[in-house]
């Protein structure tokens, strides 16, 4: 069992982090970069689709940390992979069982819109994940305290992620609401709940691993390559696999950087909401593919902890007292004159 609420562990450093994959040629590319090994015999129950592959990456912050990526594995009878939410559920609770990680991230690649700056490409750090597909309208459930909850809402998720603005800065990706379903199309009603969420992307496992990472109080988000426009001319099944290598070697780029950046570090010192003064640079161990803008050497400020805040409380009233005396004085000049 996991402990801790979400919020409180984003002050914890992250030395552990599980990455959740759902084909294995958006994996490949990482695994192959960081010489991960295959975990024999299997961490997880007998049968179980999933594999694991862990190893010992370089941080910035100057240690080693352990990462582990679950590919969802390939289905015995249709000989595909295991895409969609079930999966992704499926090995999100077994990876947070085995290996009790410190972070988890749903990696892979996903639709964008382009009305809203997306391009192929591009990669996205979530800001919140949410289902389009589990559509429940106007349902109302009472609840054990006697108060009133949608399942309309419930059905939506809403699983926001950590505030990460320096990360995102750092590793050179854009943010945004990430939405997921079950389907590789988008039908007119899809489209109008996207866009009523204000999704940026659209794929189909990162709410559901969202969902379990909130259940198990384990911090969570999204980084998604995207291959396709969803609003655009091209069937998305084409523009998919014509994409898919592309956005699969930008999101290895962006993902090593991304856990280069977070090892050893807390999640509360990327949020990017205020700044303590201190500078501090850290590489974050990868180098620009050219592919979303940014690069791999970054200069970030944060409050670290309460001292820095008493610290940055007592300097700002110093320049604002200095400030203001000098204002006093001038005008003191000036009314003798």
């Amino acid at each position: 069992m996991v402990e801790g609420s979400t919020a409180s562990r984003r002050y914890e450093k992250v030395q552990v982090i599980v990455i959740i994959v759902a084909m294995e040629q958006e994996a490949q590319p990482f695994i192959l970069k960081h010489s991960l090994k295959e975990n024999n015999p299997s961490p997880f129950e007998h049968g179980s689709p999933m594999i694991a592959y862990s190893g010992e990456i370089s941080a910035a912050a100057g240690q080693m940390i352990t990462v582990h990526l679950i590919w969802n594995g390939r289905c015995k009878i249709h000989n595909v992979n295991h895409v969609a939410t079930t999966a992704a559920g499926v090995s999100a609770y077994a990876s947070i069982a085995a290996f009790k990680p410190d972070l988890v991230i749903s990696a892979g690649t996903a639709g964008g819109f382009s009305e809203l700056g997306a391009k192929i490409g591009d990669v996205y750090l979530s800001t919140k994940c949410v289902f389009h597909g589990r559509r429940i309208p106007h349902s109302v459930q009472p609840s054990r305290d006697g108060c009133r909850s949608t399942l309309e809402e419930y059905g939506f998720g809403h699983f926001r992620s950590p505030p990460l603005g320096h990360l995102a800065a750092a590793a050179g990706v854009k943010q945004g609401v990430v939405s997921s379903s079950d389907s590789l199309d988008c039908s007119a009603m899809d489209l109008q709940l996207l866009r009523s969420e204000g999704a940026v992307v659209k794929e189909m496992e990162a709410a559901a691993v969202a969902w379990v990472c909130q259940q198990l109080s384990v911090p969570f988000i999204a980084l998604k390559s995207v291959t396709d426009i969803v609003d655009g001319d091209r069937r998305t099944e084409q523009e998919f696999y014509a994409n898919l290598e592309r956005a699969s070697e930008a999101l290895q780029w962006r993902l090593s950087t991304v856990v280069g950046c977070l090892g050893g570090t807390r999640l509360g010192e990327w949020a990017g909401d205020r700044a303590s003064g201190v500078d501090i640079s850290h590489n974050c161990g990868a180098e620009d593919s050219g592919g979303s803008s940014g690069g791999d050497v970054v200069s970030r400020k944060f409050v670290s902890d309460d001292g820095d805040i008493q610290q940055w409380l007592f300097s700002a009233a110093v320049v604002g007292l200095s400030v203001g005396l000098g204002i006093g004085l001038s005008l003191v000049y000036l009314g003798r004159r």
